[in-house]
């Protein structure tokens, strides 16, 4: 289809269903802020879950934000997450929705097509079943589920891709930098947590991923990060979920006095506000990373993906690199076998076990030294 399939600046009630990660909520900031500019008059409604609700909960983007949990019979229950959000869902479902847009290029893991689906708007607005080997596969049908499909071109950032589905439905892009927006006590908390560094240089380091290929084995980072902090003379803190407690403890062993281990003692908000007070982060390819883009500063990132692997796959920084202007992406100079060179496959850390440590605390070094920043 061509031109525009909607006018936006005459829409009343707009739903967006975001079901994805934290990391692909910063991703579609851009297209939140698009679509506020483009649709000045609508009562906008976003459905996150409730995972990443922390973080929508302060989206000035949105006028209400919902979040799905699951009912003993097996439906779901649309909860509020911003007060009086689950009202204002039932009220716009009641009046009909104008138009649901789905911005979720790849395979929908979550139920965010069904939600569109029922949603009983006017437009359904998403990305076609056909972009991905495995969405044509794992989403065969979906397509029936909206009015309108896109299929872009495969291999860009999903910052462009969500906002050439923004187009497609009306709306004009207000930019393409992401965003996040901590509150006062946000901030306070993470000068609370970060007392012990006060007045002192700080690095972030966030070793977690969602699975183990995407994990620069513990070691080999707590070697990367020990050269780091001692060649710019810096405290490090270390964030994630107790699942990472164990890296953290090996960091903390390469540099005793020095690290402050906050793993499974901050939610999302309060681990970009920590970040956001650091001269840089190092993390794997996962949420944190996005998190730091998002605050601005410098964002070093381990990835399993190796050079020249396929620029559409799950794994690939063509479409989910740090989207901000100091970034830095490490990965293998190739897979290793008997990973395919598409990418790595393995079940625990495999391909990005190959990146050399002495390379990567170089790079980094280069990085954080460009941004000549200390910690607040």
């Amino acid at each position: 289809m061509t031109g525009a399939v909607f006018d936006l600046s005459s829409a009343r009630r707009i739903l967006v269903v975001k079901l994805d990660e934290a990391g692909d909520f910063v991703l579609a900031t851009p297209f939140l802020r698009g679509l506020r500019a483009s649709a000045p008059r609508a009562r906008i409604v976003l459905a996150v879950r409730p995972a990443v609700a922390d973080l929508a909960v302060t989206c000035p983007h949105a006028d209400a934000v919902v979040a799905p949990h699951p009912k003993p019979d097996g439906g779901i229950d649309l909860r509020g997450v911003t007060p009086g959000g689950a009202v204002a869902f039932a009220e716009a479902f009641r009046a009909g929705f104008d138009l649901t847009l789905v911005p979720r290029y790849d395979f929908d893991r979550h139920g965010a097509t069904a939600l569109a689906a029922n949603s009983r708007a006017r437009a359904v607005v998403g990305f076609s079943e056909t972009v991905t080997p495995w969405k044509a596969s794992g989403n065969a049908g979906f397509d029936r589920a909206f009015t309108h499909r896109l299929t872009p071109p495969p291999g860009r950032h999903e910052v462009e891709q969500n906002l050439a589905l923004l187009r497609f439905a009306g709306g004009v892009p207000d930019g393409d930098g992401v965003e996040l927006h901590l509150t006062a006590e946000d901030r306070a908390e993470a000068a609370r947590l970060m007392a012990d560094a006060a007045g002192e240089r700080t690095i972030a380091v966030a070793p977690g991923a969602a699975a183990s290929r995407r994990e620069y084995p513990p070691e080999r980072l707590a070697a990367v990060v020990a050269v780091v902090a001692i060649a710019l003379r810096a405290r490090v803190a270390v964030l994630g979920t107790e699942l990472e407690r164990a890296a953290a403890e090996r960091i903390a062993a390469a540099l005793p006095g020095r690290v402050t281990d906050l793993t499974g003692r901050t939610g999302l908000r309060l681990a970009a506000a920590v970040i956001e007070r650091t001269a840089g982060l190092i993390a794997m390819d996962s949420g944190p990373a996005h998190l730091g883009a998002a605050v601005g500063v410098p964002v070093a990132v381990f990835s399993c993906h190796p050079e020249g692997g396929d620029s559409n796959h799950v794994h690939a920084p063509e479409r989910f690199r740090p989207w901000c202007a100091r970034a830095l992406v490490l990965r293998p100079a190739a897979a290793l076998p008997p990973c395919s060179a598409e990418s790595c496959t393995a079940a625990e850390a495999h391909c990005i076990a190959s990146i050399p440590p002495e390379l990567a605390a170089a790079r980094i070094l280069a990085l954080f030294g460009e941004s000549g920043g200390a910690s607040p």
